[in-house]
């Protein structure tokens, strides 16, 4: 399948196509709770003493979660086991069905990314692009690139100061440059992830047509 590319970093696309052989979903209830507030006061007067106030029931919180795993068996015999965490996908025994999951060098997670059914003329995307983009680390606002802007930043602050003998201008100057750096670093995110997001779904009408 067709890669992705983005400054230097190659992201590779893989598939398996076969039927579908079983299809079991299960759920795992996940139940949290926070602490009840309150307060206590109280007095003492010879001796007696007097205590009133009140505590709150901490509070539960559940959530249901539902997991999908599947078999795939392809035309050569390979059975593929498929875990899903959180998502519930419509499918049968029977139908054919595409996975495509990808990879980077380096990294050793290779996440779920489209599930194409052609039985059903439907396909799905386990992780959308801008969650794949920070699974894989392909841009991402880093420290690295923030201690670099600081250093940058204090220079300017300094230079400026020295310059015009106004901290205010300095700093403003400094401020000025901070929201500049950040900004551009976010347009080049929407960029990559509108362009991850085509990919994803170029690849998914690719299956329809070639598998």
């Amino acid at each position: 399948m067709e890669n992705f590319s983005h400054r230097g970093k190659d992201v590779e696309f893989w598939h398996i196509t076969g039927e579908v052989i079983g299809s079991d979903k299960y759920k795992e209830t996940h139940v949290s709770s926070s602490c009840g507030g309150g307060n206590i006061s109280g007095s003492i007067t010879g001796g007696y003493g007097s205590v009133s106030g009140h505590i709150s029931a901490p509070n539960i919180h559940s959530e249901v979660i539902t997991n999908h795993e599947f078999w795939i068996k392809t035309e050569d015999g390979l059975e593929k086991d498929v875990k899903l965490y959180n998502r519930d996908i419509p499918l049968r025994v029977g139908q054919k069905v595409t996975l495509i999951w990808a990879t980077r060098k380096g990294r050793s997670n290779s996440p779920y990314t489209i599930l194409v059914n052609h039985s059903a003329n439907k396909h799905w995307f386990i992780i959308k692009a801008g969650r794949l983009n920070q699974l894989l680390e392909i841009e991402l606002i880093t420290g690295k690139p923030l201690l670099i802007g600081g250093a940058i930043t204090v220079a300017i602050a300094w230079g400026i100061t020295y310059l015009t003998d106004s901290w205010a201008l300095g700093l403003g100057a400094a401020g000025i440059f901070i929201v500049y750096k950040f900004v551009t670093k976010a347009k080049k995110i929407i960029s990559l992830v509108n362009r991850l997001e085509q990919h994803l779904e170029n690849l998914a009408q690719f299956a329809y047509k070639n598998y």
